[in-house]
This record gives structure tokens, C-alpha cells and sequence, in this order.
């Protein structure tokens, strides 16, 4: 028996392999047949010559050109041989040299042989056909010296150093060509002086240096996006922090207030007054250069005297809060201030500098400026969103400590389905924008539905609260995943069908525009729908938890930034490079704002996966001196991730430098632009260059990104 079962083991597993491999023979058969993998193609001897002049130009660039003297050497030939006595086969070229055309006559498409001897030395020689009217005809070279040998397209060929060559040639057809005697112009040419490169090269490291600093611009400026996102996208950062619920609920109810009273302006005496209009005061006042410049100090100096009177006063408990808050808010005030002041102070340096090197310095300063004119209401509605929504949970985390089951429930309730209200009403505008963004309030309402249906489960007692060790572990774990995600399938379903998604998914129409009078409010019904789906669910489940339980908010920002990422590198710089090229125009800012946009995801994705890899216990020794979540950012994380995330940069910049060849077939700028242009009109010794441009700056970025790691690490 011991023996038996064994073997059977071993004959299951050997049957289990062949079918695996038969399977997989069947699946690559289909696969090959989709992708149409033929050799037919390939054997066709057209496009086999064509792809073989292909690649010999590629191969030979068109990178150094040198002066050529040009000769032209004139002799006659007669098409169609007369009756009676041939003309002479030796033909003198005005004592230049000499040609001996062999036979001495012919018919069109026959194969004659032309000597020459005695011209210059090295020369690149061309032969053509001159008719009377004076039109040029080429002749085609024959591939070998033998009569019936297959004829070239080309009527280009080289003298050898002693002045003599030998080519066959046909004769070329024509209207009115037979019968008469024509003019042969062979056509040399001598290189003389020293080389140089090409007006090619010329071009082609003109757009290099645009494609470096393309792909440079794109990585700078994704950078420090990157390196913010990498923080929040990292698990073993993101799982520590959780918050009690009530305290992310006010937080969140309170960030859109925030952010609609820092748009906030209202007239007094026809003088608006608000944080954006003192925004704009700041800018007009830099647009005159010498008030901005001496606006940017006082204000400064302004904020450190009232800050340091103010902390010289001892103060506790809740007056020292308020304190806090106060400072806060003059903070903000004065940084959207001064922020308005540098802005304005670049648009003005960027309309006076504009010739040389300081056009260039004031072309980027007042860009900049252009950009601060342009955010500056986002700004004060994100500044003073951040503040009230920070005082809300300070607030909530002292009062809300006192509160006990069952009002932790009830006001968790009303809490909940005021946030839910808000986060699908921002989803269901978000919606209208486009068909496809629609999908996006259902699914953020599954979610929603999967925490309920886990939250409602233990409630009623089917599923357990307390934490289960051992054998049992991975059932109730698979248990709850599955009822998750049928509870957020519902969820999605009903959602769908009462905002209409099927409208947006088949047949491609946004929401109907249709307003509704809710007592003394005018809303859109499509939004009122969603805040209403999102109010019934946040109400759930804040019910259900209460505001005293932790909510993981680290991983709630860990997974949004994660798919946010996600949904950014899936979609291809070529898309991207599209669009922007519709929005700015043909040119390399197109290609700078689409890398831009993809670098972000892609050394986000980086970044954040180095900081998951970090060592734990240098954070962990830091935490024990009893050090706060930035400091062990700084000290703990920060030295760890300094080798890995330059190396990873200049990688990014080396792919940009590559991914600007596909962008610039859009119009994306860079040296792909020129190679497109090089392709079509079927130039592939200038293509060649480009090529061999693209090919020494990646290695050169390369050896350059090795030995910048080697000095650091």
C-alpha cells in the first residue's frame, strides 16, 4: 500500500503536467494566430530589400559633410544603332579623361558598359541622360559588370584613387529618346577641406538639447509631487494613524465650509474684502516692483512682531487654544498676502526682461507669476479649508471624548450623513463632466456599502468584534471579504440604477440638466440624488460605528493616492500628449505637461514602494524618545531614501528623454518630432542621426546616474 500511493501520486501529477502543458500549447496556438505571426511577409523579397536599404541607411547617418568640388564632365550617345558604321566607342572629355562606351550604340532597356579613366581620384560620380529639351534622365546602375544582372535604382557610384571606373548601365526609355543622339552629363563630385557636421547633425542636436531639457522640465516639476505622494502612498506610514470617527466626519463637513469662506469676498463702501481680493491687492501691488518689494518684509516683520507679543503672554487651557488658532489664521492671511506680492513682482520682471539670457530668466519668473495669478483663489480656499477643518477636529477630539453609547450613535448618524452628503454630491458634480467619470459615484457609494454591511453584521452578531486567532482566522477573514464585496455589489446596483448610470455607460450621454426647486434652494436633481444616496449611507454607517470608533484614516488616503496613481501610469504619455497638445498647442510644453503628468505616477509608484521597504528600526528607536510623526520622517525615513530616490530620478529622466521620441509623433516637441518628420519623407541616413543622438544621451544619463549613487551612497 505504502507503495501504491506514491505512485499514483506521481502518476496524477505527470498526467496534471501533461495537461498543463497541452493546455498551454493550445493557449499560445490561439494566441499566435490572433497576433497573425507569419513568415509569408517576411519572405517577400520586396519588402525584404526594402527593409534592408532601411537599415543601411539607418546605419549610415548623415552626421559630418565636408566642401566638394563639382565637375561635370559632357559626352554624346546615340539610342538606336544606325545603319552602316558605328559611331566610336572612346568618347575624349575635353582632355579631362576619357570614356569608352561599349557597344557604342544601343536600344532602350539594354545593358551598356561606360569606362572612364583619367578622372579625379575618389570621386562620387552620377551619370544622367540629357534630352533636348534639356530634361535629366538617370540611368540605373546594374548590379554587376554582367549584361542580364538585375538593375539598381540608383545611377550613383564611386571613381577609384586612380581616376578609372567601370559601371553597367541601362538604357532608359523615353518618349522621342530612340533614334537620336543625347548629351550623358557624368557629374563629380571631390571632396576637399576638412569634415564638419552636417546641417542634419546641425538640427538634430538642436532638438537633442530640447528633448534633454523636456524631459529634465517634466522630472523637475513631477518631483516634488512625487516625493508628497510617495508619503501618503506608503502602507507602513499610512496604517498607524487612525483617528476616532467623529473627529474625521467634522473634519470633513468643515473643509468645504473652510474652502467656501476663503472664496468669500463681500463689498464694503465698493471695496471687496476677503482673502482672495487680498490676494489680488498683493499682485497689483508687485506689478509695480518697489510697493511689492517693500510690502513682502513689512508683512513678515508684521507677522513676527504680532506673533512674538502675543506668545509673551501666558496663557492655558482653552485661551492658549485660541491663541494658537488666531496665529494660524494671521499666518494665512499674510502667506496669501506675500504669496500675491512674489506673483506679481514675477509678471512684472517677466514683461521688462525679454532679450538674451535675462529673456530667458524672465520668461520662467514670469511664468511663475502667471501661475501664482492663476492659483491664487485655490490657494485661499485650500489655506483656510486646511484651518477650519483643523480646529474642527481639535475641537471634536475634546468634546467628543465625553460622549457615550447611545448618543455616540445618533450623532455619528447625523454626522455621517452630512459627510456622506457631501462626498457623493462632490462625486455626482465630479460626474457630470464627463460619461465615464460618472462610474465614479457608485463606486465610492460600494465602498461605502461593503464598511456597512461588515459594521451591520457584527452589529446583529453574525459576525464577530473581537479578533480571532488561529485556524478559524483565515475563514472568518475570507467570510468577510466575501460579504463585503456582495453588500457593495448591492450597493453599486441600486446606486446605479437611481442616478440612471446606464444613460453614461450606453448610451455615452451625461446627466440630464434637470433643476429642482428643494424649498428656497434650486439644486440639480442628478447631484440632489447622489447627496441624498451618500446622506442614507453616511448616516448607516456612522450610525453603526459611532463616533468613538478608530477609523483608519491612514489607509483611506493610502488607497485613494494608491488609485489615483494607478489610474495615472495606465494611461500612456502618447494619450496624454493628445490632449495636451488640443489644450497648448503643437510644441515641447505639450510634451513637458504629459511626461509631467505620467512621471508623477510612475516615481510615485516608486518612491512610495522604497519607503515600504525601509529598515523599521531606526523609526522605531526614534519613536521611543518620544519624537512626533514628522521628526521620525525626518530622521528615520528621510536618510534612508536619499540614494534610491535619486537613483530612481535620474531613471525617470532617462525614460522621459526615450518617451519623448513617441510624444514628439503628436507634436509633442523633442527630437521625435523631427524623427516623424525624417520617417515619412523616408530620409533614414538623417533618421539614423537621431537615432544615434537618442541612443549617446541615455547612455550618457546612465554613466552619469551611476557615479552620481557612487558619491552619495
Amino acid at each position: 500500500m505504502n507503495d501504491t500511493i506514491p505512485s499514483t501520486r506521481t502518476a496524477f501529477r505527470t498526467v496534471l503536467t501533461v495537461l498543463a502543458i497541452a493546455v498551454g500549447v493550445v493557449i499560445y496556438a490561439y494566441g499566435w494566430n490572433t497576433t497573425e505571426i507569419s513568415l509569408d511577409e517576411v519572405k517577400d523579397e520586396t519588402r525584404l530589400e526594402s527593409v534592408q536599404r532601411a537599415m543601411k541607411e539607418l546605419l549610415s547617418p548623415d552626421i559630418f559633410t565636408r566642401d566638394r568640388e563639382d565637375k561635370t564632365f559632357i559626352t554624346t550617345f546615340q539610342i538606336g544603332c544606325p545603319e552602316g558604321e558605328q559611331p566610336d566607342n572612346r568618347i575624349d572629355t575635353d582632355g579631362n579623361g576619357y570614356l569608352i562606351v561599349t557597344p557604342s550604340c544601343a536600344d532602350v532597356d539594354e545593358i551598356i558598359t561606360i569606362e572612364g579613366h583619367d578622372f579625379p581620384g575618389g570621386a562620387i560620380a552620377r551619370i544622367q541622360l540629357v534630352q533636348e529639351s534639356g530634361q535629366k534622365i538617370p540611368f540605373k546602375l546594374a548590379a554587376s559588370e554582367a549584361v542580364d544582372a538585375e538593375v539598381s535604382d540608383e545611377s550613383i557610384f564611386d571613381v577609384d584613387s586612380a581616376g578609372n571606373f567601370t559601371v553597367n548601365l541601362k538604357v532608359p526609355k523615353g518618349r522621342g529618346l530612340s533614334g537620336k543622339t543625347h548629351e550623358i552629363n557624368v557629374q563629380t563630385l571631390v571632396p576637399s577641406g576638412w569634415p564638419r557636421f552636417s546641417e542634419t547633425s546641425k538640427t538634430v542636436i538642436d532638438k537633442m538639447i530640447e528633448t534633454i531639457f523636456l524631459a529634465l522640465m517634466a522630472t523637475t516639476m513631477a518631483l516634488p509631487i512625487s516625493v508628497a505622494l510617495s508619503f501618503v502612498a506608503a502602507r507602513n506610514l499610512m496604517r498607524q494613524i487612525n483617528l476616532a470617527m467623529g473627529i474625521v466626519l467634522i473634519g470633513f463637513i468643515l473643509l468645504p465650509v473652510g474652502a467656501y469662506l476663503g472664496l468669500f469676498t463681500v463689498s464694503i463702501s465698493g471695496t471687496d474684502i476677503g482673502l482672495v481680493p487680498l490676494g489680488r491687492w498683493g499682485i497689483d501691488l508687485g506689478k509695480d516692483l518697489w510697493p511689492g518689494l517693500l510690502v513682502i518684509p513689512a508683512a513678515i516683520a508684521l507677522f513676527a512682531g504680532i506673533s512674538t507679543m502675543v506668545n509673551r503672554v501666558e496663557l492655558t487651557g482653552v485661551e492658549a487654544r485660541l491663541r494658537g488658532i488666531l496665529l494660524n489664521l494671521l499666518l494665512i492671511i499674510v502667506l496669501v498676502f506675500v504669496l500675491g506680492a512674489l506673483g506679481g513682482i514675477g509678471l512684472y520682471l517677466g514683461e521688462e526682461l525679454q532679450e538674451g539670457f535675462l529673456g530667458d530668466l524672465g520668461n520662467f519668473i514670469g511664468t511663475l507669476g502667471e501661475l501664482v495669478d492663476m492659483t491664487i483663489s485655490v490657494v485661499a480656499a485650500l489655506a483656510l479649508g486646511g484651518w477650519l477643518s483643523s480646529i474642527g477636529a481639535t475641537a471634536a477630539a475634546l468634546l467628543l471624548r465625553h460622549v457615550k453609547s447611545p448618543v455616540s450613535n445618533a450623532l455619528g448618524a447625523v454626522l455621517g450623513a452630512m459627510a456622506g452628503g457631501i462626498l457623493l454630491a462632490a462625486t455626482g458634480y465630479i460626474g457630470m463632466q464627463a460619461v465615464l467619470i460618472g462610474v465614479l459615484t457608485p463606486v465610492v457609494a460600494a465602498v461605502l456599502g461593503g464598511q456597512i454591511t461588515i459594521s451591520l453584521l457584527e452589529r446583529i452578531g453574525i459576525l464577530p468584534t473581537h479578533e480571532i486567532k488561529g485556524e478559524q482566522e483565515e475563514a472568518e477573514q475570507f467570510a468577510r471579504l466575501v460579504l463585503s464585496a456582495a453588500g457593495a455589489i448591492a450597493v453599486f446596483v441600486v446606486t446605479a440604477l437611481v442616478i440612471d448610470l446606464v444613460r453614461a455607460v450606453v448610451d455615452q450621454r451625461l446627466p440630464a440638466d434637470i433643476m429642482r426647486d428643494i424649498g428656497p434652494f434650486t439644486v440639480n436633481e442628478y447631484i440632489a440624488k447622489s447627496a441624498l444616496i451618500g446622506a442614507i449611507l453616511g448616516g448607516l454607517a456612522g450610525g453603526l460605528t459611532g463616533t468613538d470608533k478608530d477609523f483608519p484614516l491612514g489607509m483611506a488616503v493610502y488607497n485613494t493616492s494608491r488609485t489615483i496613481l494607478n489610474m495615472l501610469r495606465s494611461i500612456e504619455p502618447l494619450i496624454m500628449g493628445i490632449v495636451f497638445v488640443i489644450w497648448v498647442g503643437v510644441g515641447p510644453f505639450a510634451g513637458v505637461l504629459a511626461l509631467t503628468l505620467h512621471s508623477i505616477a510612475a516615481l510615485g509608484k516608486l518612491y512610495s514602494e522604497q519607503v515600504e521597504n525601509i529598515d523599521s528600526g531606526p523609526i522605531e528607536a526614534i519613536q521611543s524618545t518620544g519624537a512626533n510623526r514628522l521628526q521620525m520622517i525626518i530622521y528615520g525615513v528621510v536618510p534612508q531614501i536619499v540614494p534610491p530616490y535619486i537613483a530612481f530620478t535620474m531613471y525617470r529622466w532617462d525614460i522621459n528623454v526615450r518617451m519623448s521620441t513617441i510624444i514628439g509623433f503628436v507634436g509633442g516637441g523633442g527630437i521625435g518630432f523631427l524623427l516623424q518628420q525624417q520617417i515619412n519623407l523616408l530620409r533614414y541616413k538623417q533618421a539614423g542621426v537621431a537615432v544615434l543622438a537618442i541612443a549617446i544621451v541615455v547612455s550618457v544619463l546612465d554613466y552619469a546616474s551611476a557615479w552620481i549613487r557612487e558619491k552619495i551612497v
